[in-house]
């Protein structure tokens, strides 16, 4: 399905602005997401063999998971143009399967995935999946916001124009999710501030790309939880909600607004 809905989104459209700057992903950055992603991937299916995942805990898991989950190896620098969304789409493909990986394990083969249980053993797996996740999804942001700038008015159509909202949407309930995960009480200091580093990194990006009535449920979300964070924490947060409470409506969210 989401293959499907890329082809019908951006097929035949990145030549338009390959000319228009060095893209933010090079062919290097490229090459090591696939290598890395390979590595995770080796791993996993070995540690699931004996019936868990890749642990953060085992030196030799997180070396590996360390450079899959490192950015700037993998997604290179910003600013990010249309020219980078095969590779971006790629590698978020990549970053979802890994954190659905964690999320969704289950034991034994066909037995139904206890998520709860899930995020609380593998909690220091899947924050550190989520925030990179996160990032992948602040360069997609970016690189469709010039998509959507550089498209010719005819050439958006209303198949192209829903495939983009139904795009925003998923990486909406990504945010909404990691929001949901940092409140939790049962999560450790070190894996909220994981969290939180990267929502207040990627948190301008994401707040231009989402429409008013989101930022206004985005902020109620983050408000609820300010009392309980202090320091650095409570930083982050402000910081996050400050982003949301921005007017600007660029790429996505002016593609809602059409």
């Amino acid at each position: 399905m989401r293959r499907a809905l890329l082809k019908l989104l951006f097929a035949g459209s990145f030549v338009l602005s390959a000319s228009l700057g060095e893209a933010g992903v090079s062919p290097s950055n490229q090459s090591e997401a696939a290598i890395r992603f390979e590595a995770v991937d080796d791993l996993a299916r070995q540690t699931r063999a004996q019936g868990d995942l890749p642990r953060w805990s085992n030196p030799d898991h997180a070396e590996i998971l360390a450079r899959f989950w490192d950015a700037k190896a993998t997604l290179g620098t910003p600013p990010y143009i249309s020219a980078d969304l095969p590779a971006l789409l790629a590698t978020a493909d990549r970053a979802g399967a890994l954190y659905k990986t964690y999320v969704l394990f289950a034991p034994q083969s066909g037995a139904v995935p206890d998520m709860s249980a899930n995020t609380s053993k593998y909690q220091d797996e899947i924050a550190r999946a989520a925030a990179y996740l996160l990032r992948v999804q602040a360069a997609e942001l970016e690189a469709i916001a010039d998509f959507v700038k550089t498209l010719p008015a005819a050439e958006m159509t209303e198949p192209r124009r829903a495939g983009l909202q139904q795009m925003r949407l998923g990486i909406n309930e990504m945010v909404t999710g990691a929001v949901l995960m940092w409140r939790s009480p049962g999560l450790y200091t070190a894996n909220r501030n994981i969290l939180l580093n990267s929502l207040a990194d990627i948190a301008v990006t994401m707040s231009a790309s989402t429409p008013p009535a989101d930022r206004v449920a985005m902020i109620a979300q983050i408000e609820a939880v300010l009392p309980i964070l202090a320091g650095p924490e409570r930083e982050n947060a402000l910081a996050f909600k400050s982003a949301f409470e921005r007017k600007e409506c660029t790429g996505l969210c002016a593609v809602e607004g059409q």
